[in-house]
């Protein structure tokens, strides 16, 4: 079921990638169907390395060139071989991300391995770097080769497809524009993420980022990036963000007394987004004119029932979240508080959608949840947050 999930979304998308649930044993045989005979590129991670000796030998007729991708290694050095180089399997999340460069500049077939249940930037439609990448033409999963590395990773980074489809809904209600992007995708993954399979969180974390490729600049992933900044890992700050955000969230819409003459200051917060965004920070912070103004609190009154109702729904998905994440051995965030308050209120200068944060932004309400979330939060604010 999972495989045909993906199938059908990489064809909606335009996606020339297939997915394959099969052994590892099985990457020669798929590789011959995108080349049948040619020049052969082995790539893996210097960790997952060892499975390029037992394949080595599958592609008889190939001129094979083998590479190890150390931790200081750059995917420029993979320019040395030569040009008529037309497939590559790549095994582990560095060497991805290095074939997928090297393919598309070279023109050549690509077969990915991932070697971790969450494998970023896989389906991404740009590098690290911000380059156009080609997808992968073939993604094998072996869930046994695999073997559960970064489950709790991908339970939580999953999880936030729940949060963007959430900030999707509020945009439409509050700017009165439904911008689809990739809603309906959005929401398959959170639901797989949820899972009690390896193959179902995989599958969440690939559709996520498949749905992700024509718009991903949501408040939640903003949010979770800052995070990601602050050094704490994927994981972890993925985790945090989820909590956080449907605390937020639900606080604003269950407790708080609007400020309609509010007016927060805007100047400061465009200069503050500019630092990461440049000049989108200026379409991203849009002042609301008083008849704007008064129109939302008017929304936010008649629509406030039914986002109660959300928030208590998104409640329940993270309770759930919390629970898969720390049986599969996730760590408790390690954030403080007043660093998630601050990434919180900067997240929604990030994005051009209207979203908790920026309602909570012009109504004067810069945080919604009393003590637990004040700046001078301590240690025990923290496992209650996370605990």
């Amino acid at each position: 079921m999972c495989q045909n999930t993906l199938l059908s979304a990489a064809e909606e998308y335009g996606l020339k990638t297939r997915f394959c649930f099969e052994p590892v044993s099985a990457a020669p045989r798929l590789a011959k169907s995108l080349l049948p005979y040619g020049k052969v590129l082995l790539l893996a991670d210097e960790s997952v390395s060892a499975v390029l000796h037992s394949m080595r030998g599958q592609f008889a007729g190939f001129k094979i060139f083998c590479v190890v991708l150390g931790g200081g290694d750059r995917a420029e050095g993979l320019f040395s071989l030569p040009d008529d180089v037309r497939l590559c399997v790549a095994v582990g999340r560095r060497s991805i991300a290095a074939a997928r460069f090297f393919c598309t500049l070279r023109g050549a077939f690509l077969l990915a391995v991932p070697d971790m249940l969450y494998q970023e930037g896989m389906l991404s439609s740009a590098s690290s770097g911000g380059y156009p990448v080609e997808e992968p033409d073939i993604v094998l999963f072996d869930e046994n080769f695999i073997g559960g590395r970064g489950r709790a990773a991908c339970i939580a980074a999953a999880s936030l497809s729940a949060l963007c489809a959430e900030d999707i809904d509020i945009d439409a209600v509050f700017s009165g524009e439904r911008k689809e992007y990739g809603y309906r995708q959005l929401c398959r993954s959170a639901e797989l993420a949820k899972g009690a399979d390896d193959a179902s969180r995989f599958a969440a974390c690939a559709l996520q980022e498949i749905a992700l490729r024509p718009f991903s600049r949501y408040p939640s992933l903003a949010f979770f990036r800052q995070l990601s900044r602050g050094g704490e890992k994927v994981g972890q700050s993925a985790f945090a963000a989820l909590v956080y955000a449907v605390r937020q969230y639900a606080a604003l819409f269950e407790n708080a007394r609007l400020r309609p003459y509010f007016v927060a200051d805007y100047a400061a917060r465009v200069r503050r987004a500019a630092q990461f965004v440049g000049r989108e920070a200026f379409e991203n912070i849009q002042v609301p004119t008083a008849e704007v103004s008064f129109a939302r609190a008017r929304t936010f009154a008649e629509c406030r029932e039914h986002f109660c109702v959300a928030a208590g729904l998104l409640r329940g998905y993270a309770e759930r979240v919390r629970e898969c994440y720390y049986l599969a051995g996730g760590i408790r965030p390690a954030v403080r508080t007043d660093a998630l308050q601050e990434a919180y209120s900067l997240s929604c200068d990030l994005s051009p959608l209207l979203s908790a944060g920026a309602l909570a932004r012009d109504f004067g309400l810069p945080n919604m949840c009393g003590g637990i979330m004040g700046q001078n939060a301590d240690r025990l604010a923290e496992k209650r947050l996370f605990g």
